[in-house]
C-alpha cells in the first residue's frame, strides 16, 4: 500500500510509562516506532529536537539518536532510541514510573512532551 497523497502534520502517540514498556512507549531511550519512522531514523540517524511544553516555562533540548538491533516475533531488525537518556529524564524531570504525554511534530521533526503524569504509589 502506498499512502503518499496523505499528510501527516502531528501525530498523537501514547503514553510512555517510563518503567513499563510496551511497542508504543518510549523506554530507556527507545523511540516509539511511529515517530522513528516519522522522523525517518531509517534514513539515516539525526537529533531530535526535543520540546518540554509541559515545564513553565518551556524549554528545548536537542538529542542525538542511535540504532539498535532487535529480534521480535523471529524476525531481526533496528529500533532507535536518544543517544542521552539521562539528559532527556533530568531536562524533562521525569521520574522512574510518570507518565509521560507526547506528540511528534512530522514538519518540524520535532518530539514535544506535553504532559507529566506523577507516579502515585497505590496502597491496599
Amino acid at each position: 500500500m502506498n499512502f503518499s497523497d496523505v499528510e501527516v502534520d502531528q501525530a498523537e502517540v501514547a503514553p510512555l510509562d517510563v518503567e513499563n514498556e510496551n511497542d508504543e512507549e518510549i523506554h530507556g531511550g527507545r523511540i516509539p516506532d511511529p515517530v522513528s519512522r516519522m522522523a525517518r531514523l531509517h534514513e539515516g540517524l539525526k537529533d531530535l529536537t526535543v520540546r518540554f511544553l509541559h515545564l513553565d516555562p518551556p524549554m528545548q533540548i536537542t538529542n542525538g539518536t542511535r540504532r539498535e538491533r532487535r529480534e521480535r516475533r523471529g524476525k531481526t531488525g533496528f529500533r532507535y532510541a536518544l543517544t542521552s537518556w539521562r539528559k532527556f529524564m533530568k531536562a524533562a524531570r521525569i521520574k522512574v514510573r510518570d507518565q509521560v504525554h507526547f506528540s511528534f511534530d512530522e514538519n518540524e521533526q520535532v518530539l514535544s512532551v506535553e504532559r507529566v503524569v506523577p507516579y502515585v504509589r497505590r496502597t491496599n
